[in-house]
């Protein structure tokens, strides 16, 4: 690590149309009792009231910046617009609907020192805003413990196993989850020809992989930093609805994504937000990297294919979304020589009735607390919240907590009642 004992730390939050959302997002940094701090909001032509949120914000707190790349030029684009505006320090993005814990800078600065790492991660707890996930919104809190240093070697090797950066809370992707020297971001950029960044459609998981293969070791703090947050705007969730506005806001999305592909292994195939597909394409992107030093072991596509319907059968994809993923997953299939493999699979799977965990829970690894019990309206609340659970946690063995565990016994039950076969799977067999 570098020894300047008070490093630049520069948080970038692209956004589009997410001005209310934002406002908590940009009080949780502003709040932050660190000076060396630069906060790059990064707007992508929204055309609600973004710029004067933030014009706001920096008026009251002058580490606070605007820019903008211009007219909607896309996520990608637009995460790497705002990289390209980060000083030499140390560099993490947030969403405009996420947050930073109080103190948070802090706790990352004193974590570095520690462990004279130059990359840290941890599990960010998450913040579903009302009526995302459930009535009510709800803040839910990975329980993990201690720091620690992390091979990097091994967390790759365990990706191109399980395929999914998303469940793996020491994937050091310095969105929401994690902080990374820029000397570190270089080295990325001078492999790549247009020294560019992100090379993937979506930039968060993409990140962890392709840092990971530049270092040999990262620093990993059960201690959280940041809190995802998880609003009506959020791309995911839009994906998954199926009333009309969040389908037009989710075709926007694809559109802008769309123009770049899978990689070649993923048969070129346009973007999926399988989570099992961008891993995937997320480790063969970064391989390709001239030089790039990390690695994995060949990427196993009869597993890709069955975790990836594993996922469709999760039972939170409505059909008409279903069907466009099977199709995807066919053509993978079919480039990889396995389409009768994958139709094999196809005809026996069956989809699970899962139904959302409510109401207050503990689980071996999270809490599940129901915000409209203590007044927890958005992430800035959830933020304090969180770091007031953590500190209390670390002084507990989460024995008192543990007497939700009834519901939360009762949801696993119910997670783990099977269903019938894929909405319309028998009209996409018959088109094959």
């Amino acid at each position: 690590m570098a020894k300047d004992s008070n490093p630049l730390f520069t948080v970038i939050i692209p956004t589009k149309d997410r001005a209310d959302y934002l406002h908590h997002t940009l009080r949780t940094c502003s709040l932050q009792d660190y000076d060396n701090l630069e906060i790059i909001v990064s707007d992508d032509g929204s055309i609600d009231h973004t710029r004067e949120i933030v014009l706001e914000a920096s008026r009251k707190d002058p580490r606070v910046r605007y820019t903008s790349p211009g007219l909607s030029v896309g996520m990608r684009e637009n995460f790497e617009f705002a990289l390209n505006q980060v000083k030499p320090g140390y560099v993490l993005a947030l969403g405009g609907d996420d947050g930073l814990l109080p103190s948070g800078i802090r706790g990352m600065l004193d974590v570095l020192k520690e462990t004279d790492q130059e990359m840290l991660a941890w599990p960010a707890p998450a913040f579903f805003y009302e009526k995302v996930k459930m009535e009510t919104g709800q803040l839910v809190l990975p329980i993990e413990s201690g720091r620690r240093i992390i091979n990097a070697r091994d967390f790759l090797e365990r990706q191109a196993k399980k395929l999914f950066y998303v469940g793996d809370s020491e994937s050091p992707m310095f969105y929401v989850k994690g902080v990374t020297s820029t000397k570190i971001v270089e080295k990325v950029r001078s492999r790549s020809l247009d020294r560019r960044f992100y090379s993937c459609s979506t930039p968060d998981g993409y990140s962890g992989i392709v840092l990971a293969g530049e270092v040999k070791s990262y620093a990993f703090s059960g201690e959280p930093f940041s809190i995802h947050g998880v609003s009506p705007t959020s791309h995911g969730v839009n994906y998954l609805a199926s009333n009309e506005k969040a389908k037009k806001q989710s075709e926007a999305f694809f559109k802008n994504a769309g123009h770049i592909p899978m990689h070649g292994e993923l048969a070129n195939q346009p973007y999926s937000p399988l989570i099992t597909l961008m891993t995937t394409d997320y480790l063969l992107t970064a391989q390709d990297l001239p030089g790039w030093p990390g690695r994995f072991s060949p990427i196993n596509y009869k597993s890709v294919l069955l975790k990836s319907l594993e996922e469709l059968a999760d039972g939170l994809f409505p059909a008409d979304r279903i069907v466009r993923e099977l199709n995807i997953l066919y053509r993978i299939a079919e480039h990889h020589g396995l389409g009768d493999y994958f139709k094999g699979k196809v005809r026996k799977i069956r989809r699970n009735k899962r139904k959302v965990l409510e109401g207050n829970a503990v689980s071996p690894k999270r809490i599940y607390l129901d915000c409209s019990q203590y007044g927890v309206r958005n992430v800035f609340d959830a933020a304090y919240v969180a770091k007031y659970i953590y500190q209390f946690a670390s002084k507990s063995n989460f024995s008192t907590i543990f007497k939700m565990m009834t519901k939360s016994i009762g949801y696993r039950l119910r997670s783990l009642h099977i269903g019938a076969h894929f909405p319309m799977e028998s009209e996409w067999i018959d088109n094959y």
